[in-house]
């Protein structure tokens, strides 16, 4: 008789085959699937990963099936109701980013952290990690770069409905490693090319987000403190740097150059198991809280996940 702990998991978008591979290598048997209703899709993932129902009502699923913890990671504005559903259950649950794309939306489900967390992956990075334990060492300048693939500005929603479910992950980030912060300064450039923001951490942090949309750029984050920098570039990769290696004059580069001198890096790419980064640990906080009632401490909360939504808001409306 099995007796690994059942997971279910509601959504078949591009993400669902992340979490089922994180979801098995954390311990869980997936032995339940949903998507949207109507859609064959959850059909499909159910025979390609071997699962054994594909569900065609997630609603069903949730006050139905037998499984000891869910992943929902549905459309965004499904997640609400479903959530408030699966919470009912008492079993836990993670949700994926940004739950709401509003803060107040998010905030109602306060007071259910004991069984409901956010599904910001990169806290579990071990480049955040190390990005957080040196910020942690004393105020820095620091440069945040959200270089999103936007297509135009979506009028009914005030905002940008692409940075409001993908930059918020690198807002959440900046509060993961800088603690709490807030946006002093908003400068729009008039059109979609992007926006800048002052902001200033509770530790004396101080720096630039950068939504510089559509740029040939890297997701990146900057930690500047002399005599040292520390570069999340991309995010999976942290970078220490001290001092600087001096290069000379040579035929092809006939000028003396200057090149940051590489200290010491850690990488989270490509992941234990080939997982997707971040992926396996919060797949083992879930199982964590199946087994102890208890969440890893870097797992986002759900005012986490609102004071997300909410900077994103500020930032595009």
């Amino acid at each position: 008789m099995n007796s690994s702990p059942v997971a279910a998991l509601i959504g078949a978008g591009a993400i669902a085959p992340f979490h089922i591979a994180a979801l098995r290598a954390a311990g869980f048997r997936v032995s339940h699937i949903a998507a949207s209703n109507g859609s064959s899709r959850a059909s499909q993932l159910a025979k390609d990963w071997s699962i054994e129902r594909a569900w065609t009502r997630a609603e069903d699923l949730i006050v139905s099936a037998e499984w000891d913890a869910i992943v929902l990671a549905s459309s965004t504005e499904s997640i609400p109701e479903l959530l408030q559903m699966t919470i009912s259950t008492g079993r836990p649950c993670l949700v994926e980013k940004p739950v709401g794309f509003d803060g107040d939306v998010i905030r109602q489900f306060s007071g259910h952290d004991a069984a409901v967390r956010v599904a910001y992956n990169r806290r579990f990075y071990s480049s955040s990690l190390a990005a957080r334990t040196y910020a942690a060492q004393g105020p820095c300048i620091f440069r945040m770069e959200l270089p999103d693939s936007i297509g135009s500005v979506d009028v009914e929603m005030q905002g940008l409905r692409s940075v409001r479910e993908n930059s918020v992950h690198g807002f959440d980030l900046l509060a993961f490693v800088l603690g709490n912060y807030r946006v002093d300064k908003r400068f729009d450039t008039g059109d979609p090319r992007g926006r800048l923001a002052v902001i200033t951490s509770d530790m004396g942090h101080v720096g630039t987000v950068v939504l510089n949309w559509n740029c040939p750029a890297n997701f990146s984050l900057a930690l500047d403190r002399s005599p040292q920098r520390f570069e999340m570039r991309p995010f999976e990769l942290g970078s220490l740097y001290e001092g600087m290696d001096v290069l000379e004059p040579t035929d092809e580069i006939p000028v003396r150059r200057y090149v940051p001198k590489l200290v010491q890096q850690v990488s989270s790419f490509p992941g234990p198991d080939g997982v997707k980064p971040g992926f396996l640990g919060q797949a083992l906080s879930l199982m964590q809280c199946v087994k102890t009632g208890q969440w890893d401490a870097r797992t986002a909360t759900i005012s986490d996940a609102a004071f997300a939504a909410d900077v994103a808001r500020t930032l595009t409306s």
